[in-house]
C-alpha cells in the first residue's frame, strides 16, 4: 500500500506559523515526509523515523535500516524502504544476504567484469523473456529434431 504523496506532502508541509527557533526545526523535521518517504505507509515511516538506524543505500536508491530491537533468535530487525513500487526483486544480492542475516554487514566487493548489473523481475512487463515459439513472438518455433519421439500409450 502506498500513500498519496502529493496529498500527504501538502498536508504535512503546512508549517506552524507561530513557531520559531530550534523547537520549530526539531519538532517539524521529525514529522515531515520527504519526497522519497512517500512510497511507504505512515506506520512504516513512523517506525523507521523513531526506531530505524540507516545502514546504507543501494545503486537503485533503496535505503536499508536496522533497529536495536532483537527478534527471535536474538537477531536485530532489518528492513528496506524501496524507491517507487515495493518489489522484492529490486533488492540486489549483496543486500539480500544482509536482510536475511546471512552476513553481518552488507557485502562490499567490487563487481567483476563479467557480472551484469542487478535487474528486478521483468515477468509481466514488455521486457520479459519470451522463448522461441511464444505467441507474442509469432507462435512459430523450430521443428523438433530427430532425437524427439512422441509418447504413445501403446508403447
Amino acid at each position: 500500500m502506498t500513500s498519496n504523496c502529493s496529498k500527504n506532502q501538502q498536508n504535512l508541509s503546512n508549517e506552524p506559523q507561530n513557531w520559531t527557533g530550534p523547537q520549530k526545526t526539531a519538532i517539524f523535521s521529525a514529522f515531515v515526509y520527504s519526497k522519497k518517504d512517500c512510497d511507504m505507509t505512515l506506520g512504516t515511516w513512523l517506525y523507521t523515523k523513531f526506531k530505524g538506524q540507516k545502514v546504507g543505500e543501494d545503486d537503485l536508491g533503496n535505503v536499508y535500516y536496522k533497529s536495536s530491537r532483537k527478534r527471535s533468535g536474538n537477531r536485530e530487525e532489518r528492513w528496506v524502504v524501496y524507491v517507487g513500487e515495493a518489489e522484492a526483486s529490486k533488492v540486489p544480492p549483496e543486500w539480500h544476504a544482509w536482510l536475511h542475516h546471512t552476513t553481518d554487514e552488507p557485502i562490499q566487493t567490487a563487481r567483476k567484469a563479467w557480472q551484469k548489473p542487478h535487474q528486478s523481475n521483468q515477468t509481466g512487463t514488455e521486457a520479459a523473456y519470451l522463448p522461441p515459439g511464444h505467441d507474442r513472438k509469432g507462435g512459430q518455433r523450430a521443428s523438433a529434431t530427430g532425437d524427439y519421439e512422441a509418447w504413445s500409450p501403446d508403447g
